[in-house]
């Protein structure tokens, strides 16, 4: 047996995974656009740093001191060097000897233009900061803040923009300037804060994403838990409901929900189960009542029989008897086995029948063996409908020998035709004694009958007017009866009219 997991714990799990679902979606957006804005923020300041290292560099063109002690402010504890574009890395004043005349970079450093003075005092008072910075010439002179900024000399001569560069295992944000002079400023600003505030940002969306699912947890559980309690009440209902007391109820629950619908409708389906078990066992035993009262009488009759004791006469009659007994159990067989076939055979065949000629048909079939006042009232107009001739003539002739039945010698018997732009009425009206009141409500049940006792001998079952209900209903129709005691009786069928 394949195990599955309760209702509640699927809708549980259900629950969390869209919460966790529009959390990562929601936390994803959050922390790609607070990188892109804190990416942003790093690029504009670090260009605003390099910006204004540049003004301040170029705001004269006074060549840079040369002499390390002289660059280094005199005492100064700050040693910032001046470093050349030679890849050696020795600074180009060093290469001249005592008393040797300029050397042709000097020369073309002292012709170019060069850095303002105020850019050493400038990069002293920002060496104690996080942000590095270099500016250098076109001819090769750098100037840096602090040792770490060395590694953005390279960047000095190439493109101008911003990037992103590792130094010392520490991620910056470079951005790069040159003016038209040939002056070119770096600034390196540093990214750990930003990256703290990213992880601190990814931590708080984790923290918000277990508490979030925890308490999703909880409360769809319980809110799953309440909505399915009258499930289990309903649960433990069904099962008390057996072939035996289809008299108990699931419902009702309270609300107007699809639950409470859903109830409804299987306290429906157990109504209509409970009649039809309480309508199945009267049909049982009706019929077990009316097939041994002949399978009785015949063998009564039948094991008191003495051919040596009585005359040829009397058998013959006791023999007659029995034979009568048992053809009224055989046309009570056939009308059951009618009857089983009718329900069980919901649709038949389908003709373009006129109603008009159906009613001529049944009424020759049955007025000239009753001694009655027949009367035939045809539609004016054509009545034509989709159904079974054979079946609908049953119909007519059972319900026109049931009101000959139960109508006096000359009597008034009706049958009328009646129709509209949809619908075609067949009506049979006698003048007979009526049906009783607490009689209507079942008049089409099976083995109802109006007076047991006569119909019984006349031969009667009380199946014909079930047979007539199926017959009818298999036709897509209806069939009704109006009556009160002593005024007589009125059967109408209504039929889908056909074009």
């Amino acid at each position: 047996m394949r195990w599955r997991v309760p209702i509640r714990w699927r809708l549980v799990a259900t629950s969390v995974a869209l919460v966790l679902a529009v959390l990562v979606l929601v936390g994803g957006t959050v922390i790609v656009l607070e990188q892109r804005s804190l990416d942003e923020d790093l690029s504009a300041q670090a260009a605003l740093e390099a910006r204004s290292l540049l003004a301040v560099a170029a705001r004269a063109e006074t060549p840079l001191p040369t002499d390390p002690e002289e660059a280094n402010g005199n005492g100064s504890t700050l040693t910032l060097p001046i470093v050349t574009s030679d890849e050696s890395g020795t600074p180009e004043g060093d290469s001249e000897g005592e008393g040797n005349e300029p050397s042709a970079s000097t020369r073309a450093a002292t012709d170019a233009p060069s850095l303002d003075p105020s850019t050493e005092p400038y990069l002293v008072r920002r060496s104690a900061s996080e942000t590095l910075l270099a500016v250098g010439t076109a001819t090769g002179i750098a100037v840096i803040n602090q040792e770490r900024a060395r590694a953005l000399v390279p960047l000095l001569y190439q493109a101008t923009g911003t990037t992103q560069k590792t130094i010392g295992e520490i991620e910056y944000t470079v951005a790069v300037d040159r003016d038209q002079a040939g002056i070119t400023s770096a600034a390196a600003v540093p990214r750990t804060e930003a990256d703290e505030r990213i992880q601190a940002l990814i931590r708080a969306l984790v923290l918000a994403g277990g508490l979030g699912a925890a308490l999703t947890i909880l409360l769809a559980w319980l809110a799953a838990r309440q909505a399915l309690r009258p499930l289990t009440v309903m649960t433990a209902r069904a099962e008390s409901v057996t072939a035996g007391r289809l008299d108990q109820r699931v419902g009702p629950v309270g609300g107007e929900d699809e639950i409470a619908r859903l109830t409804h409708a299987i306290d429906a389906m157990l109504a209509r189960l409970e009649g039809s078990f309480a309508a199945q066992q009267r049909f049982v035993q009706d019929a077990s009542h009316e097939l041994r009262t002949p399978i009785t009488i015949a063998r009564g009759h039948l094991e008191v029989l003495n051919p040596e004791r009585e005359d040829a006469a009397s058998v013959q009659s006791e023999i007659d008897l029995a034979v009568d007994e048992l053809d009224r159990m055989g046309r009570l067989v056939e009308r059951l086995l009618t009857l089983a076939q009718a329900g069980s055979e919901p649709t038949t065949k389908r003709d373009n029948v006129d109603v008009n000629l159906l009613a001529q048909e049944a009424l020759a079939r049955v007025s000239s063996l009753m001694e009655r006042r027949w009367v035939l009232e045809p539609a004016e107009d054509k009545a034509f409908v989709a159904g079974d001739h054979d079946a609908l003539v049953d119909v007519l002739v059972n319900l026109l020998n049931n009101a000959e039945r139960h109508t006096k010698p000359d009597g008034l018997i009706l049958l009328r035709v009646e129709c509209d732009d949809r619908t075609v009425r067949i009506i049979v009206r006698d003048d007979g004694e009526g049906i009783p009141t607490e009689l209507l409500p079942t008049i089409f049940d099976r083995f109802t009958r109006a007076d047991a006792a006569r119909t019984r001998d006349a031969g009667g079952a009380g199946l014909g007017l079930a047979i007539c209900r199926a017959y009818v209903a298999a036709q897509s129709g209806t069939i009704s009866v109006a009556s009160q005691p002593g005024q007589g009786a009125t059967f109408t069928i209504t039929l889908p009219r056909s074009s």
